[in-house]
Order: structure tokens, then C-alpha cells, then sequence
């Protein structure tokens, strides 16, 4: 049964907003607010992009699980009156700063795989330090013909991308193919899906978040 929001927050220290606003100016924590409706406080606007900064540095988290991942030590709950009848609840979230430093994607590295429309038996299996979006952009950087496509990807701890990578590379082994286009020990006749499904059996121990799928 799917937990509501309260008890979800309930595993959270509640703290009234005045408090997390202090926090807050203090440096301790960063609040957070999912809510794009701007008019319940000055700073609500800024709480939110505050939500859209995390979900960028956190891409592969689903967003559901964003509050899991960067884990809030504070929840704030307010109720905003809508006639003189109603009222409505929301939930805003104090997360500390420390949690957001340590959680960012430079303490993350990228296992990819990449389609080409121009090839569509192969499949391009690397890892990346960088984002998997910033890798692809440089691969099309070296005048390739047919541009290559994200297709599938995992976020893994820092560290354990490159033995991921060589496992991934001598597992398919047998259907490495030459190329022309870059590093030929990275190109593979095989189906995107057979690779996704042996790249989350060999990375899962070092999984970070949800598989990337594009």
C-alpha cells in the first residue's frame, strides 16, 4: 500500500517555517518546495528552483525519489487557506547543505549505451565521469556522419565506472565489432536491451539511483 505524504514525514523532524527560514540564512540547510505556484511566500519562488537545481544534479533519481536520494532531515507543513471553508496542505523540505554536496553528480560516474541511427545493429558501451549528455555531445563532436543516441544508462558510484565498463566490454566480447567511428573496442552487434539487462546485473552493486532509460 503506498504510504501518504504524512507518513512519509513523519520519519522527518518538523520544524515550523520560520525555523527552516532561519536555517536556512544560517547556511545549515537548503528548502525545498515541489510547488510551482509562487504566491504562498516571498521565497516560494526561489524554494522551488531550489527543487529544479536537484532534480538536474540528481537526473537519473526518479522524482518521486528525490527527497530519498538527498535525504531531508527537516519537513515543514503548511495549510493554505482556499475559501473560507477549505484549506489545502503542502510539504516543504529542509535538506542540509552536506547532503547536497556529497550527493551531486561529480561523486558520480555513467555506464552508456548509445544507438546510431546509421547503424542500427550496433550498440557504442562506455562510461563517462561527465554526464552521459555531455559525452554524447563530444562524441558528435568528431564529425561523425550519423549522430549517436543515448539510449540506456546507469548511474554508479565514483570509481566503479571504469571495472563496470571492462566487464561489460568482455562479457560481449564475441560480438565486438571493428569501426570506424572511435574507439573500436566500444561498438557491439547485440540489441540495446540485452546490453541494458547485463549492465544492471553487473553494476547493481554500485547502482545509484533509478536506470536511466531515454
Amino acid at each position: 500500500m503506498e504510504q501518504s505524504q504524512r507518513e512519509v514525514d513523519m520519519y522527518r523532524t518538523k520544524i515550523h517555517l520560520n525555523q527552516a527560514v532561519d536555517l536556512e540564512e544560517q547556511g545549515e540547510i537548503k528548502i525545498v518546495s515541489t510547488i510551482k505556484d509562487g504566491t504562498f511566500h516571498p521565497k516560494a519562488q526561489e524554494w522551488y528552483d531550489n527543487y529544479l537545481a536537484l532534480r538536474e544534479k540528481a537526473r537519473h533519481v526518479k522524482s518521486e525519489k528525490i527527497f530519498d536520494y538527498f535525504p531531508a532531515l527537516y519537513s515543514i507543513e503548511l495549510s493554505l487557506l482556499i475559501d473560507d471553508e477549505s484549506h489545502e496542505w503542502i510539504y516543504l523540505y529542509g535538506i542540509e547543505n552536506t547532503e547536497i554536496k556529497t550527493r551531486t553528480k561529480d561523486n558520480i560516474e555513467y555506464i552508456y549505451i548509445l544507438i546510431n541511427p546509421g547503424y542500427p545493429e550496433i550498440v557504442k558501451i562506455g562510461m563517462t565521469v561527465r554526464t552521459i549528455e555531455d559525452r554524447v555531445n563530444s562524441i558528435n563532436a568528431t564529425s561523425t556522419v550519423n549522430e549517436w543516441v543515448p539510449k540506456f544508462g546507469l548511474a554508479v558510484s565514483k570509481g566503479s565506472a571504469f571495472n563496470i565498463e571492462q566487464q561489460m566490454h568482455k562479457y560481449f566480447a564475441h560480438h565486438r565489432i571493428d569501426s570506424d567511428h572511435g574507439n573500436s573496442r566500444e561498438f557491439f552487434k547485440l540489441s540495446p536491451l540485452t546490453a541494458f539487462d547485463k549492465l544492471r546485473e553487473i553494476g547493481s552493486l554500485h547502482q545509484v539511483g533509478e536506470p536511466i532509460v531515454y
